[in-house]
């Protein structure tokens, strides 16, 4: 009975050896890479995390982006409605010979000179000599303002001239204006 007892106990013992070799292997062929699987899926999940927690903020600037985008086209559109094209330089002539006749100023002279080439638009100076009081002169500026060209006013004489025209214009002061204008244009050959 002694030997079935040491038998039981030496089977018991072999029996306890093999659990804790079978879990050492489990430990080390399963747990352990299962573990390590388990790092590497956590860390990508975090990183997946701080991709999603940054995307409003992602999307919000792409909104801001393309709103600036619009907002920048609908500028150029603006400005590309304003610049004269060359071939109607002609017809900007006649649209200051109108802003004259509405301000009741008399235009003595309108002289177009060379265009320079710009970066995107040529520049063009334009002279335009003309008489009358000072409030015609204003009013002829501001006609000027809403054409809706482009153009700058690059220089404004205004001189006063012998006293035998102020008949022309009863009892306000007579002045001789020259107002030189650079006028945006694009091309022949370009798009507007």
């Amino acid at each position: 009975m002694a030997f079935f007892r040491k038998l039981k106990e030496m089977r018991l013992l072999i029996l306890v050896i093999c659990l804790g070799i079978v879990g050492y292997c489990l430990h080390k062929v399963v747990f352990v890479p299962i573990s390590v699987e388990l790092d590497s899926v956590r860390a990508e999940t975090l990183a997946i995390n701080h991709r999603m927690a940054a995307l409003p903020m992602q999307i919000h600037n792409f909104r801001r982006l393309r709103d600036d985008y619009q907002e920048a086209l609908f500028a150029l559109e603006s400005i590309n409605s304003q610049v004269t094209h060359e071939s109607r330089l002609p017809y900007f002539v006649k649209d200051l010979e109108d802003v004259s006749k509405d301000a009741g100023t008399k235009v003595s002279s309108i002289s177009i000179g060379t265009m320079a080439a710009g970066s995107f638009y040529s520049k063009v100076p334009v002279t335009v000599a003309l008489r009358g009081s000072y409030g015609q002169i204003r009013r002829f500026i501001q006609g000027l303002v809403r054409l809706g060209r482009a153009f700058n006013i690059s220089d404004l004489s205004l001189e006063s001239p012998g006293s035998s025209e102020r008949e022309d214009f009863a009892e306000e002061h007579v002045l001789d204006a020259t107002l030189s204008l650079i006028v945006y244009v694009v091309p022949k050959g370009g798009d507007n």
